[in-house]
């Protein structure tokens, strides 16, 4: 009964630790990005705070996006370390993810061998990493300032 009885508060206790209480207090954050100054469409967008905390937003077919963090709208406040990632597209009929060996070595034939089927980034790798792209974000409690342009180039 007494080991029960301390199986039951342990997990009470881990429960308690993991309430929404603990989460950082996010603030909206959105914008644009255009690369070699047109609207980027279908990019990832990533920040992270300066605690660690990852945000991710996707583009539109304007460039537009919206930041979330976890399943919530924002980003927490602080400067942010921001990357971006824009693959090209996989050939119709691919499934990278669960490819069989037989239906590859048949495109492969009928592709050419030389031809490799991964999507390559349409944009420059360096802005991949946001620890490694030197493009950052000023979040402020304010969500109307937080509205960004991002400019990038090749």
């Amino acid at each position: 009964m007494r080991l029960q009885l301390i199986i039951c508060l342990v997990g009470a206790t881990a429960f308690c630790g993991c309430s929404r209480s603990d989460a950082p207090v996010l603030v909206g954050t959105s914008g644009t990005v255009l690369y070699n100054g047109k609207p980027l469409s279908g990019a990832t967008v990533t920040m992270i705070s300066p605690k660690g905390h990852l945000s991710n937003g996707f583009t539109d077919r304007d460039g537009k996006f919206r930041m979330t963090t976890g399943d919530r709208p924002g980003v927490p406040v602080g400067t942010a370390k921001v990357g971006f990632v824009k693959m090209g597209e996989v050939p119709a009929g691919v499934d990278l993810k669960n490819p069989k060996p037989d239906d590859m070595k048949s495109l492969q034939k009928a592709k050419g061998a030389a031809k490799d089927l991964t999507p390559k980034s349409e944009i420059p790798v360096k802005y991949a990493d946001p620890e490694k792209s030197n493009v950052t974000a000023n979040i402020v409690n304010d969500a109307s300032k937080n509205v960004f342009e991002f400019l990038l180039y090749e």
